[in-house]
């Protein structure tokens, strides 16, 4: 393999509300208040995500921005697929797969532009992608299939957990935050090549931001609803505009975004019981 070190990344931008997945776990969301105007791109890496060389799918699901019924010819999704060589990113970045995007707006006619998502309550993009990578890791792909559990008990299973969660959080614990976090750590570590500095670095950051004190959001049932993911293997607790359930708060009329936790929840045995991953 001449790259020794491949590098993922999606680049979506999406300018409605909308959620990217990567083999049916989410990597990039634009959903709530957020969505009003204006739009979110950025590059995102997927390693982590991929586990294993092979096919996988990637899907973008585009829904109507907050506050609407349906989407508009205004609305739009598009994903560009990058690799480069970890040690050398800038230098090596290309293109391993053309951009895929939903259906340009046209004149109809009426003369009028409009698109074929117009008026639609959702509307979806796709593609499958081959990739090659020097490791296997054994993610949530082997995990008990949640699915199969009844949605009440799973939920109650999964509140509890995010209770554990959120009290570490408030409480601005970040050693402990990274112990219980620490199966992702290990799982991201090995994903992207991570030395001892760059381990060391992140850490850092998760303390750096704990020692901000920032507010966090309260974490209430009824306010909450459960999602699978990873087709069936992985559970997590959304709140009901789709946003993370746990988030520091920021200040909203400053035009700051909340900062929102990715908890991803899986279950090696019954014994251990949910943990994050």
């Amino acid at each position: 393999m001449q790259n020794k070190k491949p590098y993922y990344e999606l680049y979506p931008s999406i300018n409605c509300s909308g959620i990217i997945l990567v083999d049916d776990v989410p990597v990039f969301k634009f959903l709530g208040k957020d969505t009003i105007d204006g739009l979110l791109d950025g590059s995102v890496p997927i390693n982590h995500i991929l586990l294993n060389s092979g096919k996988h799918r990637v899907t973008g699901k585009m829904y109507p921005r907050f506050g609407n019924k349906t989407l508009t010819e205004n609305d739009g999704m598009s994903i560009n697929f990058n690799v480069s060589n970890f040690d050398n990113w800038k230098g090596t970045k290309q293109k391993f797969l053309p951009e895929i995007k939903n259906p340009d707006a046209y004149f109809d006619k009426n003369n009028k532009i409009t698109s074929k998502v117009n008026g639609l309550p959702y509307f979806e993009i796709g593609t499958e992608i081959e990739v090659e990578l020097p490791f296997a890791l054994d993610g949530w792909q082997n995990s008990i299939d949640l699915s199969k559990i009844k949605k009440e008990d799973l939920f109650q299973e999964a509140f509890r957990k995010f209770i554990e969660i959120h009290a570490i959080i408030k409480s601005h614990n970040a050693p402990m935050f990274l112990e219980i976090s620490k199966e992702k750590e290990d799982l991201q570590t090995k994903a992207f090549y991570f030395d001892k500095q760059r381990k060391e670095e992140i850490r850092q950051s998760i303390s750096n931001l704990f020692n901000e004190n920032l507010k966090i959001l309260p974490l209430n049932k009824q306010d909450l609803k459960i999602e699978l993911w990873g087709y069936g293997k992985l559970v997590t607790l959304l709140r009901h505009d789709g946003t993370s359930a746990i988030q520091f708060k920021r200040d909203l009329k400053k035009g700051e975004r909340n900062i929102e936790f990715d908890i991803k929840l899986h279950m090696r045995n019954k014994e251990k019981g949910l943990t994050i991953i």
